[in-house]
């Protein structure tokens, strides 16, 4: 089965104060020069998948300028998708409200008309996106790592989404009462109990299902970068995890249940959570757990940040990626939908053909390029064509198939 969008509509959205879009079960090639609502019309698509906006973006940053001033209300911005899964059609619709506060906004969400929260929204509509700002995956800090694992696991896992959410508040709240023992300077241990027992029941079982994933997407990595390489180096994504396992329980991760292998994590991420008490009270904040780990990514033994190439970063890239399409489709039996994002303009021909042919594989496919030529090959010629202009102001629309 596949997943599939079949109607965008967005409403004060970015450029756009009002679009209507059709679109074909293999997907669009969506073609216009920087400016023109390109990327805008992907953005859409990712928060109907992940009800978040890309990159940290605000909420508000959403909200075309002048939202809601002809009506009298406050600023808005409404993405309405219209998705097949499988059997299954649904209609789901992000609304963001701008408060009073300019800063603050307010996020609602509704499937087939009915109100939800985000985690039961996130998933429905799985989705896959390449662009160039996911060099950052080989380049960039370890959050930007925690956080491609993080969106590919909540849309496949919604206990793991529940955890990771209740983690973050968790560790807030035990951090900023480190902050405050270490302005009191009292011991704290009996303080700190609760907090930890339940840092250590969320973040072991974040962790165990990060483990029980990455065995897969190691091996389905490797695989692509080889193919994009032609074979000539040896790609390898391990994850580094700031709780000392033994390799046993690493290993216990990919044959035993995630709640099962999660029991044993606790029990060394409680040991070592207590352990370096004094040292979170002295830094203020938690020193250990799955905030703080990391993927490691190299080319043989050598770290590919540092050593790799340029172009070399960028196939890895683009392996992580395409192990992130095939290992959500494995485990929901569901192809997600790929967004390509400009990404075509950042490869040399060569390589370009390597990704279109791994990625043409079934399912549908949504593509950007600046430039047609970019996206005339035979792996995309039965994508229909959409043009943009660039727009002087909010842009209103209709886009049949």
């Amino acid at each position: 089965d596949v997943a599939r969008l079949v109607r965008l509509e967005l409403e004060q959205f970015r450029v756009y104060s009002d679009l209507g879009i059709d679109v074909p079960p293999a997907g669009l090639r969506i073609v216009g020069p920087n400016g023109s609502g390109k990327t805008t019309l992907l953005e859409a698509v990712e928060l109907l998948s992940t009800t978040r906006p890309r990159h940290g973006a605000n909420d508000g940053d959403l909200i075309a300028h002048g939202s809601g001033l002809e009506l009298g209300v406050a600023p808005y911005s409404r993405v309405v998708g219209h998705v097949s899964r499988g059997d299954i059609d649904v209609r789901l619709e992000v609304f963001v409200e701008r408060s009073e506060r300019r800063s603050a906004s307010r996020k609602l969400f509704r499937v087939a008309d009915r109100p939800r929260r985000a985690g039961d929204v996130v998933g429905l509509v799985p989705t896959v996106s390449f662009s160039p700002d996911d060099l950052d995956l080989a380049l960039g800090p370890p959050s930007v790592r925690r956080r491609f694992l993080d969106v590919l696991l909540s849309q496949v896992d919604r206990r793991y989404l529940r955890h990771l959410s209740r983690y973050a508040k968790i560790l807030a709240q035990r951090n900023g009462l480190l902050r405050q023992l270490a302005v009191t300077e009292r011991g704290g241990d009996d303080q700190l109990v609760y907090w930890d027992e339940q840092l250590v029941a969320l973040g072991s079982y974040i962790v165990a299902a990060r483990l029980a994933a990455m065995r897969e997407i190691r091996r389905f990595a490797s695989d692509a970068f080889a193919t994009l390489s032609g074979g000539l180096y040896a790609f390898n994504v391990t994850y580094g995890g700031s709780v000392d396992l033994p390799e046993a329980i690493v290993d216990s991760t990919a044959h035993i249940d995630t709640l099962d292998a999660a029991q044993s994590v606790g029990v060394r991420f409680e040991q070592q959570l207590r352990k370096g008490r004094q040292a979170d009270i002295v830094r203020g904040s938690t020193l250990i757990g799955p905030h703080r780990d990391d993927l490691v990514m190299s080319l043989g033994d050598r770290p590919l940040a540092r050593f790799g190439s340029r172009g070399q970063q960028r196939l890895a890239v683009l392996a992580a990626k395409l192990a992130e399409l095939r290992y959500a489709q494995a485990v929901l039996d569901l192809r997600p939908i790929l967004l390509l994002d400009d990404i075509l303009s950042e490869l040399d021909p060569a390589n370009r053909e390597r990704l279109l042919e791994a990625v043409s594989q079934g399912g549908q496919v949504l593509v950007t390029a600046t430039e047609q030529s970019l996206v005339e090959n035979e792996h995309l010629d039965h994508l229909r064509l959409l043009r943009l202009e660039p727009p002087l102001e909010a842009v209103t629309r209709e886009s049949g198939s």
